[in-house]
């Protein structure tokens, strides 16, 4: 597709140096989005590694972030919800963000950004990551996910205290033991920390889900859609869904179905780079 005209970047988080299955995953990003802007965010203690990940590409750029990197991916949540973050991309009219997880099968990004959500990812299945066939009606994965900077900046200024609505953790999910859970964990033990008063909800819950319940303006786009977009959780079951045709990534794709995997790297043509970074030409 030829481009929209719109401006945007990639954003990859690296947290550490590369296992052989991320730098696969990286090379992926680099070959797919070669003519992009790319942006890899990380801690300073990894600045030579980032820069030497920069060497010889002319599109990539990188932004260090301390403090939360350096306290664990339940603290990197607040980095997607802080306002300063979004700061830094609102030159940006989309950033899609991809962490190294995410298995990249082809650049679609002015489609979805045509679109004109403020937010779209993978769909979520009851049960999350022992997930039933039974789609979530909203919210969605954020592994691989295409965002409005300048949305989420309006939110967060707009925003006087970031606390979550307890009738909305409630109604998130469907089960008695999952919306206890949801409540203790987000609404309570999270939510109310008065440490920092900030939540420690998991970040694409609260773009997904939270955030378009305060905000009627923010639209994400919804799973019978997004299910084209990226996947997640059961792969093999959204390639039938979506007649057996790919979306542009798959998240956490050594994770979930390995043979679906294989089958994919198999049609891609892509066994040979796994060879080349793994050592393995299977998963």
């Amino acid at each position: 597709m030829k481009p929209s005209g719109l401006k945007i970047c990639v954003v990859v988080p690296v947290h550490h140096v590369m296992t052989k299955l991320e730098n696969f995953s990286f090379q992926r990003i680099l070959k797919i989005f070669s003519d992009r802007k790319i942006v890899l965010i990380g801690p300073p203690f990894l600045e030579e590694y980032i820069d030497s990940l920069c060497e010889n590409h002319d599109n990539i750029s990188r932004l260090f972030f301390d403090r939360v990197f350096q306290r664990g991916v339940r603290y990197y949540s607040r980095l997607f919800m802080s306002k300063s973050f979004y700061k830094h991309f609102l030159e940006y009219d989309y950033m899609a963000i991809s962490q190294l997880d995410v298995f990249m099968v082809k650049d679609d990004l002015d489609y979805w950004c045509n679109q004109g959500y403020d937010n779209v990812g993978a769909p979520l299945f009851e049960g999350y990551e022992k997930a039933s066939t039974t789609m979530r009606d909203h919210g969605n994965n954020g592994g691989f996910s295409l965002r409005k900077p300048a949305s989420c900046y309006k939110v967060l200024s707009d925003l006087k205290m970031t606390y979550s609505n307890i009738f909305a953790l409630w109604n998130m999910e469907r089960t008695l033991p999952w919306k206890l859970f949801r409540v203790l964990r987000d609404g309570v033990i999270f939510n109310y920390r008065l440490k920092s008063l900030r939540p420690v909800i998991n970040e694409d819950v609260y773009w997904s889900i939270i955030v378009p319940q305060k905000f009627s303006w923010y639209k994400v786009c919804e799973p019978e859609k997004s299910k084209y977009f990226a996947f997640d959780t059961n792969p093999r079951y959204l390639y039938e869904l979506c007649n057996n045709t790919y979306p542009m990534a798959i998240h956490a794709w050594w994770k979930y179905d390995k043979a679906f995997m294989n089958e994919v790297i198999e049609a891609l043509g892509c066994k040979k780079d796994l060879q080349y970074y793994t050592g393995k030409d299977t998963i």
